[in-house]
């Protein structure tokens, strides 16, 4: 008879425990439901990105259950999308949300007031076309570029409405899922996070302890290396040159103190020029 095989011990191999599982699962939910007191629908888990969650829920123990769990009012819904968003119901509740504007909001702020369903209602009726010249809104013109379109007090309406909701600094995931990626690029480029959590009355980024045992990103250091950094340049480098070439703590600090805009007319440069997708740029700039 052969020797038996050594049973392996259990928690190695099964990885993290229920309760370890079930903790994680919590701490997610209560963060998706501040504010709410009463249960979400399946689409609200959708709309905001949290589909995994939702799915995770019903595999572990059911959403009732964590409804009661985390002192949530449990409300049961209908499944299915049949007969709810109708033509007379989006019109509602855009004259609601659209109310004292005169340009039609991104994605990012529907998402920011847990609206996200009633812009996947506008785009299955007609689209956003359709409904802002219903209401007389101008459409934001994007062909503009990033850097025109975001002035301090659009990027303020925008990114004002996710804060208030998460009630501190969003992560990056957080901007990701409300559909403000392109808000965040412009936190960094008009004076940076530093500046924008003062200005909404959110404290200042914990600092761990490892962080500061290094040496610390003062504005006289940025301004030294990044003088050394782009000596000889008449062009600012682009967030991919720095990495490469080693200077990605550099770009970071210059994007939380002041800001990219700021660095590049206190040193002079132009700002890097566009080019197609999946272009690579040489160490000046130029296109090979």
């Amino acid at each position: 008879m052969g020797r038996k095989k050594p049973k392996a011990k259990g928690r190695a191999r099964r990885g993290r425990t229920n309760t370890e599982i079930e903790a994680d699962i919590e701490a997610q939910l209560r963060e998706f439901l501040a504010g709410r007191e009463v249960w979400p629908s399946y689409r609200e888990f959708v709309a905001a990105g949290r589909r995994p969650l939702r799915e995770a829920l019903g595999k572990r123990r059911g959403a009732h259950y964590w409804a009661r769990r985390v002192g949530v009012r449990w409300v049961k819904r209908p499944p299915g999308y049949a007969a709810r968003w109708t033509e007379e119901r989006v019109s509602k509740e855009l004259e609601a949300f659209l109310a004292g504007r005169d340009v039609w909001p991104p994605a990012g702020e529907f998402q920011a007031a847990g609206l996200g369903l009633l812009r996947e209602a506008v785009k299955r009726l007609g689209g956003v076309e359709v409904w802002a010249e219903k209401f007389g809104l101008a459409r934001p013109n994007h062909s503009l570029g990033s850097t025109r379109i975001w002035d301090h007090e659009r990027l303020e309406q925008s990114i004002g409405p996710l804060i208030r909701y998460v009630g501190r600094w969003p992560t990056k995931s957080e901007f990701r899922q409300a559909g403000l990626e392109s808000a965040l690029g412009a936190v960094y480029r008009h004076r940076g996070i530093e500046y924008w959590r003062k200005h909404f009355g959110l404290p200042a980024k914990p600092k761990r302890e490892a962080v500061r045992a290094r040496r610390v990103w003062t504005e006289e250091r940025i301004e030294r290396e990044l003088g050394e950094y782009c000596a000889g340049r008449s062009e600012w480098p682009t967030q991919r040159e720095f990495v490469a070439d080693g200077k990605g703590g550099l770009y970071k600090a210059a994007s939380l103190h002041g800001g990219i805009g700021r660095w590049q007319k206190q040193l002079g440069l132009r700002a890097p020029r566009r080019t197609y997708p999946g272009a690579r740029t040489t160490r000046h700039g130029s296109r090979s």
